[in-house]
């Protein structure tokens, strides 16, 4: 099938037209969602549990897509040190690297929210991504989990007994 110039050229602005009317359409990000632009990633250097246990009790503002869907309550901060992270540790380790983990567990307010990356914001902390988990669908308290793995820093490196 041969492709004549006029048939290309119409094609082509029926292909222009449609991404701007449609930017979803061709895998453009919406412009009011700005979750994993380069200020919101750089707050995760050097993160580490230490940093988010002076807010345990103080609430954060949740968004999506430039739309505000409420607060969550920080209720828990702990370390991560199941068999699991244990073994993959020392695997790290014999490696040359450690991996520390560390939870933080959110307590919600309105209805159940789904799986998904969320901007969460808090006074001091600033903006930032963050994957939350319902942690017990269904549930009368509505709590969401979100889970930090990384490479662990010379400060942050703890070796057991």
């Amino acid at each position: 099938m041969s492709l004549s110039r006029r048939h290309f050229v119409h094609l082509t602005s029926l292909s222009l037209l449609a991404g701007a009317a449609l930017p979803s359409a061709f895998g453009q990000m919406e412009a009011e969602d700005e979750t994993f632009s380069p200020e919101n990633m750089a707050s995760f250097d050097g993160i580490s549990r230490q940093i988010f246990e002076p807010y345990v009790r103080e609430r954060f503002t949740l968004s999506r897509a430039g739309k505000s869907l409420g607060r969550l309550t920080l209720i828990e901060v702990s370390e991560l040190t199941s068999a699991t992270t244990a073994s993959t540790a020392r695997g790290a380790l014999s490696a040359g690297r450690a991996l520390t983990s560390f939870a933080l567990r959110f307590q919600g307010s309105g209805g159940q929210l789904p799986q998904e990356t969320y901007l969460l914001e808090q006074r001091a902390l600033g903006k930032f991504p963050l994957l939350l988990v319902p942690a017990a669908p269904g549930a009368e308290v509505l709590t969401y989990t979100a889970i930090f793995t990384r490479f662990a820093t010379a400060g942050t490196l703890q070796t057991e007994a």
